[in-house]
This record gives C-alpha cells, sequence and structure tokens, in this order.
C-alpha cells in the first residue's frame, strides 16, 4: 500500500548510553511518513536530554530527513504501560516497537517493510539479528511455532486499530507482547511473514527476569486463543520438554 503512516514508538527508561543511536537509526529513515513517539519513564541519566536533542526546537531538530513528533517524560507502570501510551498517542496506519537500545537494521527499511504490507487488518513480521551473537531469529511461524515461542516484538508491525482495540495486558509484565501474539491470532487475524531483516535486537532486557504470572497462566491462554488442539499440543511438546529438562 502506498504512503503508509507508519508510527514508531520508543519506549525508555534511564538509556543515555543507548537511546541516541536508536532515535537516530529512525529519524535518518528514507520513508518520508514516519510518526516517531518516545516515551520516557521519567528517566533521571540525561536520556531525556537527549531526546530535547531531536524534538521541536531542539539542535538536532530538522537536520534529519524524520523527526521526533511526540515524547513525553514521566513515570508509568511498566514497559507496557509505556508502550500502551504510544498506542494511545499514535496516529498512523501501522505501530512498530523499537527499544531503547535496538537499532533498525539500516535507513531504507521501513521503505522495504512498507513494500510488502498490502492488506491493512494484517499483522506483519519479518526478522531480527540478535545481538551481541549475531544469529537471525523469527522467520515464518504457524499456530505451533508460536505455541512453543514467541515471535521478536522488534520484529511485528501491527495495524494500529488492532492495537487501540487490543491493548497491552498490564497483568504480564514481561510477556504482554507474547500474550498479545497469541489473542491476535486467535481472533483470526492473520499473520504475514515478510522476508525482511528489520533491526538488531540486543538480546538481554526485562524479558529475561521472566514472567510469572504469564507463564502460570500459558495453558490457559492457549486453551482460550488456540483452542483445544493447541492445549494439547502445548502439553505434549513444550510441556514434555520442560519436565525433561529438570530432571
Amino acid at each position: 500500500m502506498s504512503n503508509l503512516k507508519i508510527s514508531i514508538v520508543t519506549v525508555s527508561f534511564n538509556a543515555a548510553a543507548t537511546i541516541e543511536e536508536t532515535i537516530k537509526s529512525v529519524v535518518d529513515q528514507t520513508y518520508d511518513n514516519i510518526e516517531y513517539i518516545l516515551i520516557d519513564g521519567g528517566s533521571t541519566d540525561g536520556t531525556v536530554d537527549i531526546i530535547r536533542r531531536y524534538a521541536p526546537g531542539g539542535s538536532q531538530y530538522g537536520k534529519h530527513p524524520n523527526a521526533v513528533a511526540h515524547w513525553v517524560s514521566e513515570p508509568d507502570k511498566g514497559i507496557y504501560d509505556a508502550m500502551n501510551k504510544g498506542i494511545a498517542a499514535a496516529t498512523g496506519d501501522y505501530i512498530y516497537f523499537l527499544g531503547a537500545d535496538d537499532l533498525l537494521i539500516d535507513n531504507t527499511v521501513i521503505e522495504a517493510v512498507s513494500s510488502h504490507i498490502n492488506n491493512p487488518k494484517s499483522v506483519y513480521y519479518g526478522d531480527v539479528i540478535l545481538q551481541p551473537i549475531g544469529k537471525k531469529y523469527c522467520g515464518k511461524f504457524s499456530k505451533w511455532d508460536l505455541i512453543r515461542r514467541n515471535i521478536c516484538h522488534q520484529a511485528i508491525f501491527y495495524p494500529i486499530d488492532v492495537l487501540k482495540k487490543y491493548p497491552y495486558d498490564l497483568k504480564y509484565r514481561t510477556y504482554s507482547d507474547y500474550h498479545e501474539n497469541i489473542l491476535l491470532w486467535g481472533k483470526n487475524i492473520k499473520f504475514i511473514y515478510i522476508p525482511v531483516t528489520v533491526c538488531n535486537f540486543l538480546v538481554g532486557g526485562s524479558s529475561i527476569s521472566g514472567d510469572p504470572v504469564f507463564f502460570s497462566s500459558r495453558a490457559r491462554i492457549i486453551k482460550e486463543n488456540l483452542g483445544i488442539t493447541g492445549y494439547l499440543y502445548y502439553y505434549l511438546r513444550v510441556k514434555t520438554a520442560d519436565i525433561i529438562r529438570r530432571r
């Protein structure tokens, strides 16, 4: 589809060491219909000073093909609360989340992704490069793949209307995007794989701390959204593997 407006959201908290390179990877994109939104959680380490440089009135504003359209710095209830603020502020056709320590793969990637989008009701996803190990992750997913593992959040472009209708569930502290993908798949929203490497994704961050609420509810989430066959597959493949691993 031509002239799609892509909203890119970066959520940050005390990310002064990395966020400027992240910002540059967005504002220097060749695609000319980007809305860049930064949601900061009240950083105290200089992150806000860096954001201000690229926002209206800042020293870098107007010196790059794209610019920061909206930003805020205020306390939040966690990463997904901040993302929901970004969703509420977004006015694009599609929305994409880029971590404050991740980088779009090159300056033409949003142009490349937009060239593949032709159904405004579908979710599109590509690949990422896991850093620092340099391994490509994602590939095409089936329902069974999604039961075993998640599509990388930094690989996915969601129709904005979908996330405004189904924002992230805050009870899942670090795996709400996994819950989101299972939920949307279960609602028969089509997930379309595109052969585009989207970003360099830094492995680690909040997700390594785990999410006990999500994992204790995982079987129920799968059963409610992916049906009894998904539930049985989960127990046969995933739970059995967990039991063997713990022996």
